[in-house]
């Protein structure tokens, strides 16, 4: 579990004594740590073909829990010609640097390796969708940032099928730090189309459907999907009712998995008191997520499967009410 802050603390390594700012966890600190060194040693090398290094995802908003958080990072270079060897050298520094930095992704990114044949056979799958992947190399015509599409041929079928280009490309402006490089932020241009909108919702429940299927398999591992189908959830139902977004509340809103006390406000709001789809025990349920998510599970395979059975209702009885809605010319 990630430690909390109590004003200026000390977070001591090998002879060496850091001061630990105001506001973060000695886990968020490893991580950027990690990600400042991994950042310089890529770009000591590539720094001319690179175009951007750019982070989303919970490390950049400050809530990396280690052994159980991921890193989200997007790699573009300058020259298609340079995109397979760049991605060679990142991966070989990336776990030169997770070892040194003792980040224990391997516990969690799809690429690393498990002692579990069904483990390692469920990581092959997320490899496959992209799903718990430290990083992507793209080429400088792979995404149109302005038109908000994904144009890599390899990607293209799932991008446009299956995978929500919406949340991915929103997570990317609104959250997303630049690490090197130029800033694309600005010219990103998510589109806001009733498929997207769509799949962006569908994601989330496919997820919690997986967790269900594998609960009594790989309890901690489904649990963990669960939970992290409540947070796409949140994020997923914010976009697909972008319209009532509050201006100047779309950085809120990118951010509503970091449950804080505003973030469950601005959830109760929308869900609740406007369209009356979350109801108290549910809006309890998405916090014990919030808890696990940081601390773990240590409950039995039968409270795995509870669990996820109980997330994916809630994550479909919303999505239903949502669609119902949207077709019946109900008001959103």
């Amino acid at each position: 579990m990630a430690k909390k802050e109590k004003g200026i603390d000390q977070l001591k390594g090998k002879g060496k004594t850091i001061g630990r700012p105001k506001g973060k966890t000695i886990d968020q600190l490893k991580a950027e740590n990690f990600l400042k060194d991994f950042a310089k040693s890529l770009s000591r090398i590539y720094g001319e073909e690179i175009d951007f290094i750019l982070l989303f995802g919970s490390t950049a908003r400050g809530q990396f829990v280690l052994g159980k958080s991921d890193v989200d990072i997007v790699i573009q270079v300058k020259k298609d010609g340079m995109v397979k060897e760049i991605e060679a050298y990142a991966e070989k520094i990336f776990w030169e640097l997770d070892k040194k930095h003792g980040m224990m992704q391997k516990r969690v990114c799809s690429t690393g390796k498990s002692k579990s044949i069904l483990e390692n056979a469920l990581k092959a799958v997320e490899k496959q969708v992209r799903l718990y992947k430290p990083f992507e190399v793209f080429g400088p015509k792979d995404i149109d940032w302005n038109r908000g599409m994904i144009k890599r041929l390899d990607l293209m079928p799932g991008a446009i099928l299956v995978a929500s280009q919406l949340t991915l490309l929103y997570k990317m402006k609104h959250e997303g730090k630049i690490l090197f490089g130029r800033d694309i932020r600005k010219l990103i241009r998510p589109r806001f189309t009733f498929w997207e909108r769509l799949k962006a919702i569908w994601v989330p429940q496919s997820i919690g459907f997986a967790a269900v299927v594998f609960a009594l398999l790989l309890p901690k591992k489904s649990v963990a999907y669960a939970s992290k189908a409540m947070f796409y959830e949140v994020e997923s139902v914010n976009l697909f009712l972008k319209g009532k977004i509050p201006k100047r509340k779309e950085s809120e809103f990118a951010n509503a998995t970091a449950f804080s006390e505003a973030g469950l406000d601005y959830l109760r709001f929308y869900l609740e008191l406007r369209f009356e789809m979350l109801p108290k025990q549910k809006l309890a349920f998405i916090k014990k997520a919030s808890i696990i998510k940081k601390q773990g599970f240590k409950g039995s395979r039968k409270d795995a499967l509870r669990f996820c059975w109980k997330a994916f209702g809630i994550i479909y009885s919303v999505n239903s009410n949502i669609i119902l809605k949207t077709f019946s010319g109900g008001k959103l």
